[in-house]
């Protein structure tokens, strides 16, 4: 993989989008102007190109390598076995079991602490002494790198192909803003936080991109500064995450203190000098581990856990996401639906040695999931603003990654983020060319019967919408559905919340649909001034669909189409199937096995790991469709036909329904006073104490600090009022008396 030319120059992936964030921004305000967005393209499609040339390079080799490759025998893979073949590998000096794993130094970034000797008798990644333990005197030394396997080839696909053709429609989107520049230049700023997040090879690395994106994600959604709501909303947004960012540093400094390294994998997988590579020797049978790591081990997925729910939005941490619909449309695709919300499921996905063997974290990640997917599914129910329906959805949808993760089945997870981010970034910008036609207008109140007016977009809204209910045969039905099959494989009652979120999901989807685009045509009247210069083409035509606009949202329809078949289950080269070349999987496949086995629960499925059995004999026995693939089409279909009856055939019949059930519609409406809650339960009371500080620094520090120098303060005036008072005779007569003073002391 080292003779790959994307792989030699990974370090221009992240370092593109940054320069070209450079220029719009220190040159976009007096040079480029109205073509700030060309160093943005540039730099983050050059990014998108070596992302897909790494993909490629490593599919090639991956395929030529299992084509080579000797045939494992059928049957259940055993940790014995794994192990084995690991040290046989090793003996000979291969890396037969990852190949597409390696790791690449930029530059030492961080060397702290330790003593010079610790400095030169241990190696850049060698953590251990002579008798296995760690060493103390260890250094914190980090270094700037890059992690390079097939999830990372994956996620850098994402980040920057979508950012990509985000980028190409917010040029069009944007036009006419005032701070087209700066907006422009937030936008690279963020896809490079986004790369360093997904490339990092160690914590702190990840913690940079962590903390990077939630930077940008503050200045974008507050990129109309001068709206109230705008502040308020970005201010949310940064302090919620911050409460989540707290508990995963705390993580980050417990794998330090137990592990002595901040690296996944330090030197390689299988050197035992990474975090990850640790944890998963120690856990293995004859393992060593410490006291001390065993308990931090208990503690280590619950901090990152909270991490991840800020991030991704999770319960209680989500409600800086609905908000955050108040930047640009461009940002909602970007950031709020395609990327940064799926950090979460990512590191949880990249961390999974850490996750998989605590099945109090695994249980507390998957039901927060699956009471997420719900709780906020229920509430799209009743929401009215086309961006706040699919910014609930992306917090529904979220959920159901999380539940794979948490239900042992990453590659379910990681397949659903990625048909995600192609059908939900289709459906916000869909809305961001309704908004853009109709005056700024996203009240689905306002408007019907668009599909005269904006045929292209109705087309490619449904079939966005298509796929976010799970319709056969697009992206969704397949991800979705392997997660609802491995939540009840896992557990029943998971299982069934996510099988009726799936028909609230296909519900209130098309209850959009049905209110937009079909039904008599209506449409808002256009003001004398359009805020933010989306107030229709120069003729003042509601019609506008502009190609800069459309042509991202054909590419991003066609995934949304056709990216369920990246995990085909039948295949034996798949998403799956590749995803398992990362040691996140393979270590997490080991330790899940062990884990579960110990503890008596169900076996666990090797093949949601990505594992697939290697003999032609076995392949293909896992069919294509299953009954819960069936069930989950069913029920789909069944919430389509409900809106279909309540929101095209008889609009009145779901205000009626609502009347009927008034408290309930209250209680939705009101989105469960959880914003309400958190201000009278949280906010109000630390504004209360925050001035009760302030009084008290005013009153009592203050207060003491006058008290004290009052008496110096004092003598001072008293001085000046008697003796400083400017007059040469009064000073003359002083020396002399005081000169009398001192003679008759002396000679008395």
């Amino acid at each position: 993989m080292s003779d790959l030319f994307a792989f030699q120059h990974a370090w221009l992936i992240p370092l593109l989008p940054l320069l070209g964030a450079l220029l719009a921004g220190f040159l976009g305000a007096r040079f480029l102007k109205r073509q700030s967005h060309w160093p943005i393209w540039l730099g983050v499609g050059a990014s998108a190109v070596l992302s897909f040339s790494l993909l490629f390079g490593m599919l090639a080799l991956w395929t030529k390598g299992r084509e080579s490759s000797v045939r494992e025998p059928a049957g259940k893979w055993t940790v014995e076995q794994a192990n084995l073949e690991r040290a046989a590998a090793r003996d000979r000096g291969e890396s037969k079991s990852v190949p597409l794993a390696r790791s690449i130094k930029w530059f030492d970034w961080i060397l702290a602490g330790g003593s010079d000797a610790s400095h030169k008798s241990y190696p850049d990644n060698d953590i251990r002494s002579a008798d296995g333990t760690v060493n103390p005197l260890r250094p914190f030394h980090v270094e700037a790198g890059a992690w390079i396997d097939p999830l990372t080839a994956v996620m850098l696909c994402v980040v920057c192909g979508i950012g990509f053709f985000i980028t190409v429609f917010a040029a069009g989107y944007m036009k006419g803003e005032s701070g087209y520049f700066r907006f422009f230049a937030y936008l690279g700023l963020f896809l490079f936080s986004m790369t360093i997040l997904v490339m990092g090879n160690n914590f702190v690395m990840l913690y940079l991109g962590w903390e990077g994106v939630g930077l940008c994600s503050y200045l974008l959604i507050g990129y109309y500064y001068e709206k109230p709501a705008a502040r308020e909303a970005a201010k949310k947004a940064f302090l919620v995450n911050r409460i989540g960012d707290f508990g995963f540093g705390l993580g980050i400094m417990l794998c330090f203190l137990a592990f002595g390294t901040v690296s996944y994998y330090g030197n390689g997988p299988h050197t035992g000098s990474g975090v990850l590579d640790m944890a998963m020797a120690a856990q293995l049978p004859g393992g060593q581990i410490t006291p001390f790591q065993q308990t931090a081990l208990k503690w280590i997925p619950f901090l990152l856990m909270i991490g991840a729910f800020g991030k991704s939005a999770q319960f209680p941490l989500y409600v800086w996401l609905p908000d955050a619909m108040e930047g640009p449309t461009p940002v909602s695709a970007l950031i709020h639906a395609a990327t940064m919300v799926t950090a979460g499921v990512y590191m949880i996905a990249r961390c999974s040695t850490l996750f998989v063997q605590n099945e109090a974290a695994l249980i507390t990640i998957a039901f927060v999931g699956a009471f997420t997917a719900l709780f906020a599914g229920s509430i799209a129910l009743r929401q009215f603003d086309l961006k706040k329906v699919f910014a609930y959805s992306t917090v529904s949808q979220l959920g159901f990654m999380f539940v794979a993760v948490g239900v042992l089945a990453p590659v379910a997870g990681v397949f659903h983020l990625i048909t995600h981010a192609f059908f939900k970034a289709l459906l916000f910008l869909s809305c961001g060319v309704i908004m853009h036609a109709m005056s700024g207008e996203l009240d689905m109140r306002k408007f019907s019967g668009l599909k005269r007016v904006l045929p292209k977009t109705h087309v490619l809204m449904l079939i966005g919408c298509l796929a976010l209910a799970g319709i056969f045969p697009f992206s969704g039905f397949f991800s979705k559905d392997e997660i609802v099959g491995a939540a009840f494989h896992h557990n029943t009652l998971l299982g069934l919340v996510l099988l009726f979120t799936a028909f609230l999901t296909a519900y209130y989807t098309f209850r959009l649909y049905f209110r937009v685009f079909q039904g008599p045509e209506i449409l808002p009247e256009a003001p004398a001034h359009a805020s933010h210069g989306h107030g229709g083409d120069e003729h003042g035509s509601h019609n506008h669909e502009p190609w800069s606009m459309m042509l991202p949202l054909f590419v991003l329809a066609i995934g949304a189409i056709l990216a369920g078949a990246l995990n085909w289950p039948e295949r034996e080269r798949s998403l799956g199937t590749f995803l398992y070349e990362s040691p996140s999987f393979q270590n997490g496949a080991v330790i899940a096995d062990i884990a579960f086995t110990r503890l008596g629960g169900k076996p666990v499925d090797l093949s949601a790991f990505g594992r697939r059995e290697a003999d032609e004999a076995a392949m293909g026995h896992e069919p294509p469709f299953t009954p819960i693939m069936g069930i989950s089409l069913i029920v789909a279909l069944c919430g389509v036909w409900l809106a279909y009856r309540n929101h095209l055939k008889d609009r009145a019949a779901a205000e009626r329904l609502a009347r009927k059930l008034g408290g309930l519609t209250t209680l939705l409406e009101g989105k469960y006073w959880i914003d309400e809650i958190y201000e009278n339960a949280i906010v109000e009371p630390l504004k209360k104490l925050g001035r009760a500080f302030f009084i008290i620094d005013q009153m009592v520090v203050d207060g003491v600090v006058w008290m004290i120098s009052f008496i110096p303060q004092a003598t001072g005036f008293a001085l000046k009022l008697t003796t400083q008072r400017g007059y040469l005779q009064g000073y003359a007569a002083s020396m002399l008396f005081g000169v009398l003073v001192i003679l008759l002391l002396i000679f008395w």
